[in-house]
């Protein structure tokens, strides 16, 4: 799905040119990723980034080269003057975001912790109270955030000189959206009643709820995996997790080029920032308490790994300057997934084999519920932005993401939905994408692929090439296969495992502990 180019590729050009444009944009990109991640860690630096690009520098960049270097460039430059143009709107409906509170009973929960207190709370009830109330919050809300995504299309058109949002992410990225969301339409109608019927079968093991009259928030309790907390093993620590990778052949993972960081509470959004490539890595999460803390810091060792193996002789435009995660998110979903496989849970997190079963049975439900998720999320993105509706697009995307996923969407939640350069996409493909690497290692290795060294050592090559390409164009070159749907809709649950899901109830509330 990438526009053909036969312009030269990422760092094969002689850039010499851009190389004083190319030393001040790695220089602000890397000042910006440092202040992103102290602010994930609770700090609030000052924003200094050296003296803001203008009309005149992109402009400057864009004649000195017209290759696939001169691109990235530009588009990186591009996002920094969006960026330093949009942060002062961005600054005020993000405190008025951080001073808004939903009120259950007694609780006030803050706007920004709402996921993680679906998370965490099983009482029907109380959730179906919260959508209430963050259906109101978002109403009063909603206004800032259009404003601030009115001024981000604005100068797209009329400063920068893109026919619109669509064209502009397209060039950035080098792809054909269009075809993209094509194979994401394909994807929801491929196996649509299977997959809602799985869905169905385990929310009302989980709840007691039926899928048509549940809510956005009571997804989230069940993507959130806390109901199967009690067969967490209480030992296991991050240690273990590296512990356990650095023997199977990845040293990488025990270099000073890695910190994690454990802030704040479990199940908080969880980050990679690679603030210089491959030589500054961090990683921010919350404890290893349960089971979707084990996802996250499994999903951003995926992150952290490319990374790390990434040649360090490779060039900036193709270790820090890139203008899509996809292949990233990749690899960060292989590693989630393995961490959630049958068995891995056994083997190395100690399970007995119907606790292990339990929960990797859950676990795929989950998978496919999020890749249905961002693949509807994907074809309303698109769809708005191709019509020109922001707010106006809030009914469609109620409707659709109703239809795709099952679960009843709030209309006013859409603009707290939608992902900024259609980054959706890169979830999409990065679940489609993880399952055609797993059997290409399944392949080299077998099932338990990553304890041996010769996939090992298959993978460490991938993670080495760095951000030359982008995803469609790596699984090519590297794997001879397209982007294709067809292995993961092959993993996910089948019609035949529908009474095994419902079998799960004992399990579920079982209080019996996991393994110490």
């Amino acid at each position: 799905m990438s526009i053909p180019d036969d312009r030269t590729a990422p760092g094969q050009a002689d850039h010499s040119r851009l190389q004083p444009w190319l030393d001040r944009i790695l220089a602000m990109t890397r000042a910006v990723r440092l202040r992103d991640l102290h602010m994930q860690l609770g700090n609030r630096p000052a924003w200094d980034t050296g003296e803001p690009l203008t009309l005149s520098d992109l402009a400057a960049i864009r004649r000195l080269d017209n290759s696939a270097d001169g691109d990235r460039l530009y588009f990186q430059a591009a996002d920094h003057f969006l960026r330093v143009r949009v942060e002062p709107l961005q600054a005020m409906f993000t405190s008025w975001m951080e001073g808004a509170k939903a009120q259950v009973g007694d609780e006030e929960i803050p706007f920004n912790r709402v996921i993680t207190w679906c998370q965490d709370t099983a009482d029907n009830r109380a959730r179906r109270l919260l959508t209430r109330e963050v259906r109101t919050l978002c109403r009063f809300l909603a206004p800032m955030s259009h404003a601030t995504w009115q001024a981000l299309l604005t100068l797209i058109r009329e400063e920068l000189g893109h026919g619109g949002y669509i064209p502009f992410c397209e060039q950035k990225r080098g792809v054909a959206l269009n075809e993209a969301v094509a194979q994401a339409a394909a994807f929801l109608d491929s196996e649509r009643s299977s997959h809602l019927a799985a869905i169905g079968t385990l929310l009302r093991a989980v709840t007691g709820l039926d899928l048509g009259r549940a809510s956005r928030f009571d997804a989230i309790y069940l993507l959130g995996l806390r109901y199967l907390d009690h067969c967490f093993p209480r030992r296991l620590a991050t240690g273990d997790i590296l512990a356990f990778f650095e023997k199977a052949g990845f040293a990488r993972i025990s270099s000073p080029a890695l910190t994690i960081h454990h802030v704040g509470r479990p199940g908080r959004q969880s980050y990679c920032m690679p603030v210089a490539i491959p030589g500054e890595i961090h990683i921010v999460l919350g404890p290893l308490l349960g089971w979707l803390d084990l996802e996250a810091l499994c999903h951003e060792l995926g992150h952290a790994l490319s990374f790390l193996y990434t040649d360090k002789g490779l060039p900036p435009l193709q270790t820090d300057l890139f203008p899509s995660s996809g292949l990233s998110e990749a690899f960060a979903f292989l590693l989630q997934k393995i961490a959630m496989s049958r068995e891995f849970l056994e083997e190395v997190i100690g399970l007995d084999s119907a606790h292990a079963r339990a929960v990797a049975t859950v676990h795929q439900v989950k998978w496919m519920t999020l890749a249905r998720r961002y693949a509807a999320k994907l074809v309303i993105e698109y769809e708005n932005f191709r019509l020109d509706r922001l707010r106006r697009g809030e009914p469609f995307y109620a409707r659709t993401m109703q239809v795709e996923t099952g679960f009843l969407y709030d209309p006013e939640t859409y603009l707290f939905d939608l992902m900024p350069d259609f980054y959706t996409l890169d979830y999409f493909q990065g679940f489609l994408a993880a399952d055609i690497l797993a059997d290409r290692l399944r392949g080299e290795a077998g099932p338990r692929w990553y304890r041996q060294p010769e996939a090992v050592a298959l993978l460490t090559s991938w993670w080495r090439q760095g951000n030359r390409m982008d995803l469609p164009s790596f699984l090519a070159a590297e794997l001879g296969r397209p982007l294709a749907m067809e292995p993961f809709l092959a993993a996910c649950p089948r019609q035949a495992a529908l009474p095994e899901i419902e079998q799960l109830k004992k399990i579920l509330h079982d209080p019996a502990q996991g393994p110490e």
